[in-house]
């Protein structure tokens, strides 16, 4: 049995001693570091499984390190699972130089307006009173900024739903009156795309957009090489079967790194295929619309343009569901008018349970 750590990792938002750093939080990192920042809002943009949140993690981790906190930044890392208006107004509430403006909060929701309305009982008064979690936060932050506080907030798979709508709703007034409060957002393109429709939300669809992509190919061979201690050419193997797919990189080379000293690459595949099918693929294709699925049946088959276009029955969708695609991480342009798969083993995946 090897007793060494397994430096490869399958956990959600988690690369481990396996990381490669692309550099993509560099962007926000870099923007947010200057006195008057010109980008308010990031979305981080890639497949499942493509690591947006690590990148996201990156961002986090570094505005919550001492010398950040020293120029005034917090962050709050909201759920897009919960109300995410309503906890920021509770974390807010609970920060250390705001301690006079704790309150008590017994919750309801207001399904009229989709937004949270609440009681609140003041510690030294236990009479009711209409609240609403705008005018608090509102009340709270300008606390905040008058204390020189900068303020981050994060959400990660952000989609759209009544709360996160209402959130982006009362966000972008911030924006308007030049607040020092910023915002960050990993989704896949698809609910990005839902969510800047929203007719009040201009600034969400005109926000600055960070693509996590493939991974560098040197970057994963190099890595290979050197956590499972291969020559250089079983690396560029390992390395091909990924095509820069960060989740498949992390599944690959943990798998080769307990794989018996009597097996091969090749005796790895069956096993590496099920687990990026079902842990990744079978999400994905359940979150494409028919009209991109009918689009990948094609291309299993065609990958020119010409061809493609013979095939469909609305040619005239093409570019839009083709841009869907490549913006979604699931197909690449290989050379002008042709087309091809940017996952791994995705083609097989397609073929035969699709």
């Amino acid at each position: 049995m090897n007793r060494e750590q397994n430096p490869f990792t399958h956990s959600y938002g988690s690369a481990g001693q396996a990381y490669i750093n692309m550099n993509w939080a560099d962007k926000a990192i870099d923007n947010y570091s200057f006195e008057n920042p010109s980008e308010y809002v990031y979305k981080i943009i890639g497949v499942r499984g493509s690591g947006k949140t690590v990148v996201l993690s990156d961002i986090i981790k570094y505005f919550r390190e001492d010398d950040s906190k020293k120029k005034g930044w917090i962050v709050y890392d909201l759920s897009s699972a919960r109300n995410p208006l309503h906890t920021l107004v509770s974390y807010l509430a609970n920060e250390d130089f705001l301690q006079d403006s704790k309150k008590k909060l017994k919750t309801t929701i207001g399904a009229s307006i989709g937004l949270i309305t609440a009681t609140i009982n003041t510690d030294n008064s236990a009479n009711a009173f209409y609240y609403d979690d705008e005018v608090e936060l509102d009340k709270l932050l300008n606390r905040a900024f008058e204390k020189g506080k900068k303020i981050l907030i994060c959400i990660d798979d952000i989609s759209k739903t009544d709360d996160t709508v209402a959130f982006c709703s009362v966000y972008a007034k911030y924006i308007r009156a030049a607040k020092p409060i910023y915002f960050i957002c990993t989704g896949l393109f698809s609910n990005m795309e839902s969510l800047g429709r929203v007719r009040n939300l201009t600034f969400f669809r005109r926000a600055d957009t960070i693509e996590v992509r493939y991974l560098s190919d040197v970057s994963v061979t190099t890595k290979y090489k050197k956590l499972l201690n291969v020559d250089i050419e079983e690396a560029r193997k390992l390395a091909i079967e990924t095509k820069g797919y960060a989740y498949a990189y992390q599944v690959l080379g943990s798998l080769y790194f307990n794989k018996k000293p009597s097996e091969s690459l090749e005796d790895l595949i069956d096993e590496y295929d099920e687990i990026l099918f079902t842990e990744s693929y079978e999400k994905i294709w359940e979150e494409l619309t028919e009209g991109e699925r009918n689009l990948i049946r094609i291309i299993l088959e065609h990958k020119d343009r010409a061809t493609i276009l013979e095939q469909m029955e609305k040619p005239k969708n093409y570019s839009e569901l083709r841009s869907s695609l490549i913006k979604g991480g699931i197909i690449r342009e290989t050379s002008r008018g042709k087309v091809d798969f940017a996952l791994p083993h995705f083609e097989e995946y397609v073929k035969y349970y699709c």
